[in-house]
């Protein structure tokens, strides 16, 4: 919800009274699975959302949960209200309040999606249909011929908004909807998994922002090439930015982080055994090109089959996950766990002071290897100082020996992320449950030539079956 629209709800904390907010989610929770069955994990965050009004209309399932933990009749007592119903959407609607309209008719609009640090923001075309359920795991959307041109134009990215009668959102990729229809006419499904919710809209959120940088730039990162395969001979680099041509933020992070990439690969035999590999991302934003960008997918892939027993170390303090949205949160939590996927075990810091120390890899020896924050597009070697190293093998004892993560088992240590993340992990792991019998290109299929969904769809999997993979099974299940 846009912030000049959130009201508190007064009436919901008065009704709260005395109980905490972490109270009242487990009550409500609890309701809701004698009711329906469904495991719902409440936060007290998710409390905290309700009662500042960032939130109007809960499922009907919550409202009723609600209204018989605080003993009310009606969800309007606890002051829980539809949004104003609309004939057609705003012109305009910024992503991350998409589930707050409701839609009386097929229409079209625009939704805005939110800039970021790096990311400049996207424009998608959003068309809006009622939908009727059929069966059990989907939506039914019957396409108009206007609606099918619409979505049809190759300058730009669209979404389909299907509206269910309680006014729940689901989307599915324009393009994606397109082929389907031009092979079968008629009514087109749109799953039920494709609920708009933290998931989804991070999935979106990440995927338009870098397809649309990385497009805008893909003929200038073509060009680099001759400068990246000049510098890779050499032991030390320093990628100056104003040797290749002018690039946007997004654009020189990926070119930063492919070369990083193929510096480490090709220093693998300085490493030895059982490595830590150091990595400065901190924000979902960041950790987003684990699950995106191509070259970063096969690099995991590479390294996880060269070491069998290796550690990524991450540096979150406390502040980064108070000042990130929700959504982008369970990105970073994501992109975590695509690393134990592949079997690697993660170490997470929350020292301030370790966040400012660059990327590297560290065994025997130290590789360095940094594209975050670098002042050039990147900044690497072959092996570290004697210094340097000292100052590495100090961080990683302290990182190690002060994880925030040291269960045993790899859903232990993301339980305890999500914990630390404030993430449900409950609903993280029915969301992925879901999300991984149909697939994410639904929801966001990239066109770039440098992008991919194999990580997202790798590490959604992973998430919902964890409890049954084991071992090699891992990154490819």
């Amino acid at each position: 919800m846009a912030d000049g629209k959130r009201r508190p709800n007064k009436l919901l904390r008065q009704a709260r009274g005395a109980m905490s907010q972490a109270d009242l989610a487990d009550e409500v929770s609890s309701a809701i699975f004698r009711a329906t069955g469904r495991v719902v994990e409440l936060s007290p965050k998710s409390i905290s959302d309700y009662e500042r009004g960032w939130y109007m209309w809960p499922r009907k399932d919550v409202r009723a949960a609600f209204c018989e933990v605080l003993h009310v009749g009606t969800s309007e007592e606890l002051g829980f209200h539809r949004p104003r119903l609309s004939k057609r959407p705003p012109a305009s609607m910024d992503l991350t309040a998409l589930g707050d309209e409701r839609i009386a008719q097929s229409s079209s609009g625009r939704l805005q999606v939110p800039a970021g640090r790096a990311y400049r923001g996207a424009e998608i075309a959003a068309h809006y249909s009622k939908a009727g359920q059929a069966g059990t795991g989907m939506l039914l959307v019957a396409p108009t011929a206007e609606m099918l041109a619409g979505m049809s134009r190759p300058d730009r990215r669209s979404l389909i908004v299907a509206v269910d009668q309680d006014e729940r959102h689901y989307v599915a990729d324009g393009r994606r909807f397109v082929e389907r229809a031009g092979r079968r006419s008629g009514p087109q499904a749109v799953p039920l998994a494709n609920v708009v919710d933290d998931l989804t809209v991070g999935i979106i959120w990440a995927t338009a922002n870098a397809d649309s940088a990385l497009l805008a730039d893909d003929a200038q990162l073509a060009r680099s090439r001759a400068y990246m395969v000049q510098e890779e001979g050499r032991s030390v680099s320093r990628g100056a930015v104003d040797e290749v041509p002018v690039l946007n933020p997004v654009a020189r992070q990926w070119l930063g982080s492919r070369f990083c990439s193929g510096h480490i690969i090709r220093n693998f035999h300085q490493l030895g055994s059982s490595p830590l590999f150091w990595t400065r991302e901190q924000q979902g934003e960041e950790a987003a090109s684990w699950l995106l960008w191509s070259h970063k997918f096969e690099y995991l892939r590479h390294t996880s089959s060269r070491f069998a027993d290796m550690r990524r170390g991450f540096c979150i303090p406390e502040s980064e996950v108070k000042a990130s949205p929700r959504y982008e949160r369970v990105l970073l939590l994501l992109a975590m766990a695509l690393m134990e996927a592949f079997g690697i075990r993660i170490v997470l810091s929350a020292e301030p002071e370790h966040a400012a120390v660059e990327g590297f890899v560290l065994a025997r020896r130290a590789v360095v290897a940094n594209w975050l924050d670098s002042p050039g597009l990147w900044c690497v070697e072959a092996s570290a100082s004697q210094p340097r190293l000292g100052v590495y093998q100090r961080l990683a004892g302290e990182a190690i020996a002060g994880t925030l993560l040291n269960q045993a088992t790899p859903v232990g240590r993301l339980a305890a992320l999500a914990d630390y993340l404030d993430v449900p992990w409950g609903w993280l792991r029915r969301r992925c449950g879901e999300l991984a019998a149909t697939g994410v290109d639904d929801i966001a299929h990239p066109r770039s030539r440098l992008l991919s969904t194999r990580g997202l769809n790798t590490v959604i999997r992973y998430v919902a079956y964890i409890d049954v993979l084991e071992g090699d099974d891992r990154a490819r299940c």
